[in-house]
């Protein structure tokens, strides 16, 4: 849909439309996709009844709200702000990119929890380039107890390329180029960099020029406490990730940033 010409406010209006039909009809193409290839794996190992369930839970009014909200950026502003129209179109792609990828990513999810044989699960980068956050995560192999300590209902960051594997071998791994042994090892070389206080002054630089990092933890009495951990702590994934960079340029080549 041509949108060149169109007065901003008749653009938002067009995309409040558009853009979660977009996620609304891809994500459910993925989420179809990703309860046929569950169901594949499932009958590699198992004979039986159970058959995966595609899942969708986009929910259209609460992205058109946000959707209107960052419309903002379409419209100069009583300031003087002017409209920036392809920091709109920036946004608006990774907003398709996570909303059409995590269909999927929660088919798996929500089938694995009703999944009689009980899979382990690891959380695989699928892409080119991986961040140093996700492959902290990766690194730890078929350990999880759930999808969602695995990171599948959040810690999806824009364009991110992991995803959630069930696996029901727990002590194998049955994934080409996934190798959780390395990426751990490159999570602890970074760890003890940090905590290391003759370590290259250039990781230390690096890891001291990143934000805070912010943990919330819920207590078993349900209520939730936060910490912030300060730049160039071990504990700050910020740091961390950044100290991963500087050891593996070529590996994180294109992968900057903080993590959250």
């Amino acid at each position: 849909m041509e949108l060149e010409g169109l007065p901003p406010a008749r653009q938002r209006d067009v995309l409040l439309d558009m853009l979660p039909a977009l996620c609304r009809k891809y994500g459910d193409i993925g989420s179809v996709a990703a309860a046929e290839w569950y169901d594949t794996l499932w009958r590699r190992w198992f004979d039986g009844d159970f058959e995966a369930q595609p899942v969708n839970e986009f929910d259209d009014k609460t992205a058109r709200e946000i959707i209107r909200a960052k419309a903002g950026l379409l419209f100069d502003k009583p300031d003087g702000t002017m409209a920036d129209p392809a920091e709109f179109l920036r946004w608006a792609n990774k907003f398709l990119d996570r909303n059409v990828k995590n269909p999927g990513r929660l088919t798996v999810q929500r089938n694995a929890q009703r999944d009689p044989r009980h899979p382990g699960y690891a959380r695989v980068p699928s892409g080119v380039k991986t961040c140093p956050f996700c492959l902290m995560l990766a690194g730890r192999g078929y350990i999880y107890r759930s999808a969602e300590t695995a990171g599948a209902d959040h810690d999806f960051h824009d364009d991110c390329d992991c995803e959630i594997v069930p696996e029901w071998n727990k002590g194998g791994n049955a994934i080409e180029g996934y190798d959780p042994d390395r990426y751990e090892q490159m999570y602890r070389d970074a760890r003890d960099a940090l905590e290391n206080p003759h370590a290259d002054s250039r990781l230390l630089e690096a890891a001291n020029n990143v934000s805070p990092y912010t943990v919330t933890i819920t207590q078993k009495n349900g209520k939730r406490r936060t910490h912030t951990y300060a730049p160039g702590d071990p504990n700050n994934l910020n740091s961390l990730a950044a100290v991963m960079r500087r050891q593996h340029p070529d590996f994180f080549k294109g992968a900057d940033g903080d993590v959250h």
